[in-house]
């Protein structure tokens, strides 16, 4: 889908100096080997590719999260300023070379940041993490990991809301939304971003805050790589010291207590906004078990704390005294967020799929996921095509969505939302890429399923969380029409020729959005 330049579109384009790059109206057409030339004409010892520079380029090709997301570009580009970004996106821009951008390389699904044949910007040059001197803002260039962020930052004193994993990048997170054990005090990680530098389609270098280029800073929030490339977002920061937190695993023969106590604790998250939990069902295939883990954290005063203190009454309804039982073994303690970050990672080396859906914070219905999954877990055991499969669950209430509007307007579309809701999280791994389309179809009946069966119950929510969004549904879309024009208008007036339509192909792309089909097992 294209979109014309209206005349008041043009006007602001004129005043925005965005000078047209005609080559980009064009579908893409020069070869990217011809593109990496001059990338490395432009940027010497910058560009890396399999016939330059070979160790480098594997090394590129090897930094990604899921084995399927080490694709092959035609070259790497690894810039180290906004000025090389700014120079990169104008030549690639003018010569209509197809690229990917990569921030962290942990997002899904694949090609989000990552091509086959086409350039790959890599921003993992581009790290930087710089407190204001008056402690009010942390400066964050696009390329750094949230286990960089930590570590600069807890040495301070000092905190913004972000990743809950260490190598996940701060760019795919942010400008998804991004959930933050800080989410009931601040809200997404998106509304804590005060000021986006940002390059547009052609090379042009934009600030974009509540006072410059408001559209863009509000579309900026949820519509991931469909606008730009930011390449340093300015977090409102806060003191902030050590946490309590860890993990708790548990028998399971108490699971529908952990159910309830996750309701109570979800609707209970607007008087205690400082706890944060998920609960983490998982089948691992090599020992033929089911694990259940939840995972705790608690980010406010833990002076005089002890590890095995619970330090909220938001958790009463998990202490060891309580129905759900003690845990059998845990790593409770007091931490800063660089060590509870590291504990949340993924394991590595294989591939891996997310699927989700939102629905009500209600027993009935979770219990009946739980019946679901159940059943579907049963027929997985007797395959060998997987590692492990994940079921979180996530609280997402109304005071997540409140806080965030308190600083300004994103385009998730939330606030349609006024009930306490639930993140579902199906997190599925596998060996190799030989079990790709198998493991598509599994995920594919699952969410179905849950789609058909909370939709039943007047359950479902629209809303689809980009950053654990499957491959074959519509994030951007399910954010609703009103949003949808707001990203769509900041488009056409901030890339009037579809540079980040066109020749960005990976992700979730706004050209799709409210236009794909149901899946069929859902109705």
């Amino acid at each position: 889908m294209r979109f014309p330049i209206c005349i008041t579109a043009f006007a602001a384009i004129t005043s925005l100096n965005i000078a047209p790059a005609g080559a980009a109206t064009e579908a893409a057409d020069s070869s990217a080997s011809e593109c990496c030339v001059s990338l490395e004409s432009a940027l010497p010892g910058k560009t890396f590719s399999s016939t330059n520079q070979a160790q480098q380029y594997q090394r590129a090709v090897l930094n990604y999260f899921s084995v399927q997301d080490r694709l092959s570009p035609s070259c790497f580009v690894l810039p180290t300023s906004t000025k090389d970004v700014s120079k990169i996106v104008g030549l690639l821009s003018k010569q209509s070379c197809e690229f990917a951008i990569k921030s962290g390389g942990h997002g899904l699904p694949v090609g989000a940041s990552n091509i086959d044949e086409g350039v790959t910007i890599d921003l993992g040059r581009m790290k930087d993490v710089t407190l204001s001197a008056d402690k009010t803002t942390a400066a964050v260039q696009a390329g750094a990991k949230w286990g960089d962020v930590y570590s600069t930052l807890d040495a301070q004193g000092y905190a913004i809301p972000g990743g809950r994993a260490a190598s996940v990048g701060v760019g795919g997170l942010t400008t998804g939304g991004g959930n933050s054990f800080f989410s009931a005090r601040y809200g997404f990680v998106c509304d804590n971003v005060k000021n986006f530098e940002v390059v547009l389609g052609n090379g042009t270098v934009v600030q974009a805050n509540n006072q410059t280029n408001a559209d863009l800073f509000t579309a900026l929030k949820g519509s991931s790589n469909n606008l730009g490339i930011v390449t340093r977002f300015d977090f409102v920061a806060f003191k902030q010291g050590n946490l309590w937190g860890g993990t708790a695993t548990y028998d399971g023969t108490r699971a529908r207590k952990h159910i309830e106590a996750f309701v109570k604790f979800t609707n209970d998250l607007v008087k205690y906004p400082e706890s944060s939990l998920i609960l983490v069902w998982s089948y691992i295939k090599a020992i033929d078990a089911i694990t259940f883990t939840n995972l705790y954290e608690y980010t406010g005063d833990v002076e005089g704390l002890s590890a095995s203190q619970y330090p909220s009454p938001a958790f009463d309804v998990f202490a060891p005294t309580s129905a759900v039982g003690a845990p059998t073994s845990d790593t409770l303690r007091i931490a800063n967020l660089s060590s509870l970050t590291k504990e949340l990672e993924s394991p590595p080396e294989l591939s891996n799929l997310y699927a989700s859906i939102t629905f009500s914070n209600n027993l009935t219905v979770i219990n009946g996921v739980a019946d679901i999954i159940k059943e579907e877990l049963d027929e997985y055991k007797k395959q060998d095509f997987f590692v492990y499969i994940s079921f979180q669950i996530q609280p997402l209430p109304r005071v997540f969505i409140d806080r965030g509007l308190e600083r300004g307007p994103n385009v998730l579309g939330l606030d349609r939302n006024h009930d306490n809701n639930v993140f579902f999280l199906f997190d599925l791994a596998w060996n190799g890429t030989q079990y790709d389309d198998k493991n598509r179809q599994v995920a594919r009946k699952l969410i179905g399923r849950l789609q058909k069966y909370t939709k039943s119950m007047g359950a479902l929510k629209e809303f689809q969380y980009l950053n654990y969004a499957f491959r074959d549904l519509d994030p951007i879309g399910s954010y609703g029409p009103d949003n949808i024009k707001k990203i769509k208008d900041a488009s056409a007036k901030y890339d009037p020729l579809g540079v980040f339509q066109k020749l960005v192909p990976g992700g979730f792309k706004l050209a799709e959005a409210g236009e794909k089909a149901p899946l069929p097992e859902s109705v």
